[in-house]
């Protein structure tokens, strides 16, 4: 099941969180393979974004709603 783009990233941690704690307890090799799958995944996307970047835009956004607020008072 996909999920909606306005809670994808938080429903994707919370599974990731679940699947960290079974990385090397699976018994199956479908679900094994997966694993492998995943770890590779996560390594890509750490490679290729920059977590100073990613930080940037949450201050920005952080930033914007804190203004917004201010607004609508």
């Amino acid at each position: 099941m996909s999920n909606m783009n306005y809670c994808r990233f938080q429903n994707t941690l919370a599974d990731l969180e679940n699947c960290q704690d079974y990385f090397l307890r699976t018994d199956s090799v479908d679900e094994a393979q997966a694993a492998v799958d995943l770890y590779r995944l996560c390594a890509t996307i750490v490679g290729s974004n920059d977590l100073d970047s990613l930080e940037a835009r949450l201050e920005k956004l952080q930033k914007a709603d804190e203004d917004e607020d201010e607004d609508e008072e």
